[in-house]
């Protein structure tokens, strides 16, 4: 898996981010969320992400965000909790 901060195609963005799930941590409270969508704006990598529960979306810059890692064996993410 690439590094956010590599050089890719949006398009290969889309394709590595969108449907993953990560944590989202704004002001003290975090929040798992799934990426809906990406762009690229003034040179960093904003996200849209929704609430695994609850409503709503947002955009937000990926460096808010933490990644849940695949476990070892592959056969899913590891407990993001």
């Amino acid at each position: 898996m690439a590094s956010i901060g590599e050089s890719m195609a949006l398009e290969d963005l889309i394709d590595e981010y969108v449907g993953r799930k990560a944590r989202l941590s704004l002001d003290g409270l975090i929040v798992e969320v799934t990426i809906m969508n990406i762009k690229s704006h003034f040179g960093r990598l904003d996200m849209e992400v929704s609430p695994i529960s609850g409503s709503g979306a947002k955009w937000v810059t990926s460096q808010k965000l933490e990644f849940v890692r695949p476990s070892k064996n592959g056969q899913g993410p590891e407990e993001i909790w």
